[in-house]
């Protein structure tokens, strides 16, 4: 399963130095240093999100996805494909005017951020209250998990 191999990366991240380099490293600094700057008290460490129920089956934490849900003010609609009668909340809509998120625009989210030297210095994901914020790291980390191989 693609998610489970993806938050096994994303596990491995707090104990080894990212050597990945990307086009969109400048863009990720410059997100998550503003991140930081208006929202530090609203963060997670990678082991509070990851629920170890087995050697081969790693969770996530509900209440971070909760969290995520609540600060950006969006639905969250897990793995499961909507239907969009309307599109409002297709992938294919602008980032702004995107109604809900996906457990992988939550990990693509973390696994950006987690490349990060904010977190490299705190070893916490910080939350963002702000969309635009959500979806620019998104997209950066659905670049950098594209370049996974497996996934």
């Amino acid at each position: 399963m693609i998610v489970q191999l993806y938050l096994n990366k994303i596990e491995v991240l707090q104990d080894e130095e990212s050597k990945t380099t990307f086009s969109d490293f400048d863009d990720l600094e410059l997100c998550t240093q503003k991140i930081k700057g208006r929202n530090s008290d609203l963060s997670f460490t990678l082991d509070f999100l990851l629920n170890k129920q087995t050697q081969e089956c790693t969770t996530v934490n509900t209440e971070v996805i909760k969290m995520f849900s609540d600060h950006l003010g969006l639905f969250f609609i897990g793995d499961q494909e909507s239907e969009n009668v309307c599109f409002a909340n297709s992938i294919e809509v602008r980032p702004e005017y995107r109604q809900s998120l996906r457990l992988i625009d939550l990990l693509d989210y973390i696994y950006a951020f987690a490349h990060s030297y904010v977190f490299k210095e705190s070893q916490k994901i910080i939350l963002t209250s702000e969309t635009d914020f959500f979806w620019k790291l998104v997209k950066i980390g659905s670049n950098l998990r594209k370049q996974l191989p497996d996934i």
